[in-house]
């Protein structure tokens, strides 16, 4: 062992195991629980009074539900009722292209199939390559 390590131990065997702090830690400690503390207590008011504005929202709407809900669902009635008239009384598609539209369907039945089969060919061959 050199004379510097020498000296390090001699030095540090003199030296406390924790090191003196003066009650900095405990005094952080208690800062850090009050402002927990003040948290826990703003985030309590905050919540209290989003429900007080959510059950102040809701008698309000309940309020005007009472209100004007039935003229509203009367009017909204009698427009679903139009609506529904002028559906129903669309002119209808003629017979030939009801049968074009069909044949156009089974085609496209059939071409979507087969492009089906060929992709999932074409992933299996390159599956089986790999």
């Amino acid at each position: 062992m050199n004379d510097f390590n020498a000296l390090l131990t001699r030095s540090f065997a003199e030296a406390h195991d924790e090191p003196a702090d003066d009650g900095f830690t405990v005094k952080v400690g208690h800062t850090v629980a009050r402002q927990e503390f003040a948290n826990k207590i703003r985030n309590t008011a905050y919540a209290t009074g989003m429900a007080a504005a959510g059950a102040c929202i809701l008698y309000g709407a309940y309020t005007f539900a009472g209100a004007f809900g039935q003229d509203f669902l009367a009017t909204a009635g009698l427009e679903v009722a139009r609506a529904h008239g002028a559906m129903s009384s669309a002119p209808t598609v003629s017979i030939a292209a009801q049968g074009l539209l069909q044949s156009l369907g089974a085609g496209m039945t059939q071409i979507l199939l087969i492009t089906g089969v060929l992709a999932g060919g074409a992933v299996a061959y390159r599956s089986v390559q790999e």
